[in-house]
């Protein structure tokens, strides 16, 4: 049996006292193995989106995502991300979508504890998402909570990817880039139906996809990142009230 060179002993290189051939083998191994780790290494992180959410359509549009030590925010106006107009009563609605961020105004990144007043983003989301079936609506006016309104919800599983740069033409080293994924989900999304008149018959005003793992207990950094953006769907939601008893 041959016993091979300890370390310190002539000959304790890397495949020393290995025949040519398997020394050979050993050491493209070794060199596969440095490639793998540093493209491994290199990869963006994966973060887990726990908290928040993408609304679009309705007022004061954007979204506002947010999990362990990090949450990035942004307001820009977004159309209802899966529409129909006019929406056919009985049929079914696929909420399934992918949203690209880009050309977008600045927003706002925690991440690691570097805080981000003005970022830039660019990136993609993509939610799968199952169906509703479009409801049966009588002309009306458009307030929240209203019998006017009908709302249905599914579940939706989220991937995406995101990066922040510090000026608006995305240009230069980002200053973060990070693959999302949704944890614990699936989450829960929700289009709101309306019909204000005969003639326009029933059309997607809004639809939101709003992340909630109620399954884990949150930490405290967690729980205000939450309340950060609960706050921000109460205000959203406020001020659609007090427009429509101005109208």
């Amino acid at each position: 049996m041959k016993t091979l060179p300890v370390s310190g002993t002539p000959g304790a290189s890397f495949g020393g006292g290995l025949p040519p051939r398997r020394s050979a083998l050993r050491m493209v191994s070794l060199v596969l193995g440095i490639l793998l780790s540093g493209s491994v290494a290199s990869a963006d992180p994966v973060r887990i989106v726990q908290f928040g959410g993408l609304h679009t359509g309705g007022d004061d549009t954007g979204f506002n995502l947010a999990g362990t030590n990090f949450e990035f925010m942004v307001s820009h106006r977004l159309g209802p991300l899966v529409t129909c107009d006019p929406c056919v009563a009985g049929t079914a609605l696929d909420l399934s979508a992918t949203l690209t961020v880009d050309d977008w105004p600045a927003g706002r990144a925690v991440i690691d504890g570097q805080t981000y007043e003005t970022v830039y983003f660019s990136g993609i989301f993509n939610f799968d998402a199952g169906s509703v079936i479009i409801p049966e609506m009588a002309p009306g006016s458009s307030l929240p909570g209203g019998d006017e309104v009908e709302r249905r919800f599914t579940n939706f599983t989220f991937t995406g990817t995101l990066a922040g740069f510090a000026n608006p033409g995305l240009t230069g080293t980002p200053l973060f880039s990070t693959q999302l994924i949704g944890g614990g989900g699936p989450f829960g999304v929700s289009v709101e139906f309306e019909n204000l008149s005969a003639a326009t018959g029933t059309r997607v005003f809004e639809v939101i996809y709003n992340f909630d793992n109620a399954a884990a207990t949150p930490e405290p950094g967690s729980l205000l990142l939450f309340g950060s953006g609960a706050a921000w769907v109460a205000a959203r939601w406020r001020k659609r009230r007090r427009e429509g008893a101005t109208i």
